[in-house]
């Protein structure tokens, strides 16, 4: 697949969210259980999402399979309270190297890679996390059709 990398400015963004370490094991069953609690918390406070949900990963050096910190986000209106491990917080926008993923989620990391060559060849660097922003459902189409925009916030 070829990838195109774009530069674009996004703003910041309210989202409800669960903060938590994970592994490639184990991601997929604990996003699930986030995107869960999430939602039963915005059913709590009549919230609706206000746009596709996403995950942020933070790591510094070398990506660790076994030890992934990362957060799964819901964006909504404003900055919300929170409750238990649903917390409520604004999510710093930014110049973020971008490009669209289309297919499995296991076949992410030639995006990724993408990314990082442009980034390198253009004379940037990373300055926030990785964003995977989910614009449709793996429930509701096939995985071939699965539609994953890959950002990584960036600075000269």
């Amino acid at each position: 697949m070829d990838y195109q990398v774009e530069l674009n400015e996004i703003a910041p963004q309210p989202v409800a969210e669960m903060r938590f370490v994970t592994s490639m094991q184990k991601i997929g069953e604990d996003i699930g259980i986030a995107f869960q609690k999430i939602f039963a918390y915005l059913c709590e406070t009549g919230e609706n999402p206000v746009g596709p949900p996403f995950t942020l990963y933070f790591y510094e050096g070398e990506f660790d399979p076994d030890n992934i910190d990362m957060e799964v986000c819901i964006p909504v209106s404003r900055v919300l309270e929170g409750k238990g491990e649903v917390i409520g917080r604004e999510v710093p926008g930014g110049i973020m190297a971008s490009t669209m993923h289309f297919g499995p989620y296991i076949g992410l990391e030639p995006a990724y890679k993408a990314i990082d060559a442009w980034v390198k060849d253009n004379g940037y660097r990373y300055s926030g996390p990785a964003r995977e922003v989910y614009l449709n459902d793996p429930n509701q189409v096939d995985e071939k059709d699965l539609q994953t925009k890959i950002l990584m916030q960036v600075s000269k």
